[in-house]
């Protein structure tokens, strides 16, 4: 099954994630993922979500409600569990776009409005320490609590107090808008390996970074690289969508450290309108969100066209998952195995009743 999250801005924006089986038609049973509850923290403006084991994290964008919150698996849908993490224990997490559950048990997140990457500590809600990197070569600057990737801008009009310049490349660029306000900033973050892969869109390149120290190892450049903005991890290639070109680029990550300049190869080539999310799907081939057209399209591995996968999307598409279905089977069987207790407790009970 696919699952999509939208823009879910504006009068009619959806504020959930939608639920496709492998056809591309919408589930008949739920088909919206998240359980609506009274007691549900308000989801609005989702972006981006990671399913780890039975909880998924996401990330919720609105700027006056900037938090990551983890819903816990019910049946065929989630429910709310709690906000793991919130602007008010982690200030620089404002307008988050995606998160990640790195290896070390840390949540990492990108947050656009202070163009920065921060790295929250498992088990709490506790900030990371200031990356190493940063501290020894601003020893007196005051950074943001958390921050793992600084902006090369940090004076920045959400930002509470402002954060030292870093310059580039190891800051990341910002471009701002008429009104002051980031318009191209960090967005999509995987961590693999011990190093954190971070698209940034105002330099059009993806910077690979320690994550350890926080140190920039690496910049990954491309000829139809421009304003990268999804990444995504597949064995041990990334691939990275480009909004800029409309293009989808991949690099073959490498078995030693990575350094200096790297280059990424073109899957799709100028063949996308505005796209955003993208997944690889249980054939191989590559579908990818397109957002002023609210559908989903269809590619080969080698970036031929399929056609058009869903269509007439109620809301902007902007990440998408493909899940197995082993996972809707583990939750049939363990439906399954409940009914059959039940009936096992009726039948004993009914058989107690008969021997009085």
């Amino acid at each position: 099954m696919w699952w999509i999250s939208y823009r879910g801005e504006g009068r009619h924006g959806l504020d959930n994630i939608g639920v496709f089986d492998d056809d591309g038609k919408p589930r008949k049973r739920h088909p919206l993922l998240l359980d609506p509850s009274p007691k549900a923290h308000p989801l609005h403006i989702a972006r981006g979500f990671a399913l780890i084991g039975d909880d998924l994290y996401i990330a919720n964008a609105w700027r006056k409600d900037s938090h990551v919150a983890r819903y816990r698996r019910h049946d065929d849908s989630f429910r709310f569990a709690e906000n793991v993490v919130t602007t008010r224990e982690v200030t620089a997490m404002v307008h988050p776009f995606d998160v990640d559950l790195g290896d070390d048990g840390r949540l990492y997140v990108s947050c656009q409005d202070s163009n920065t990457v921060v790295a929250i500590l498992p088990g709490s809600r506790q900030p990371a320490p200031v990356a190493e990197a940063l501290r020894k070569q601003y020893p007196h600057g005051k950074f943001l609590p958390g921050t793992l990737v600084a902006s090369a801008q940090g004076k920045l009009p959400d930002v509470p107090k402002p954060a030292p310049d870093v310059p580039a490349p190891q800051g990341l660029e910002v471009v701002l808008d008429v009104h002051g306000k980031p318009r191209h900033s960090v967005r999509g973050i995987v961590e693999h390996r011990k190093r954190l892969y971070v698209a940034d869109e105002a330099a059009d390149q993806v910077k690979i970074f320690d994550v350890a120290t926080g140190s920039l190892l690496a910049e990954i450049k491309g000829k139809r690289l421009s304003k990268p903005v999804h990444l995504l991890l597949h064995g041990e290639t990334l691939y990275i969508s480009a909004a800029g070109t409309g293009s989808i680029l991949a690099y073959e990550i490498p078995e030693g450290p990575p350094a200096g300049k790297q280059k990424a190869r073109v899957v799709i080539d100028r063949k996308l309108d505005a796209p955003s999310g993208f997944a690889i799907g249980p054939d191989g081939d590559l579908y990818v969100c397109e957002r002023i057209h609210q559908r989903i399209r269809r590619f080969s591995p080698e970036g031929e066209k399929k056609g058009t996968f869903i269509d007439g999307l109620p809301d902007m598409p902007e990440f998408i998952l493909h899940v197995p279905d082993r996972l809707r089977a583990k939750a049939k069987r363990t439906r399954a195995s409940a009914t059959r207790r039940r009936a096992a407790g009726a039948a004993k009970h009914r058989a107690s009743r008969k021997t009085r």
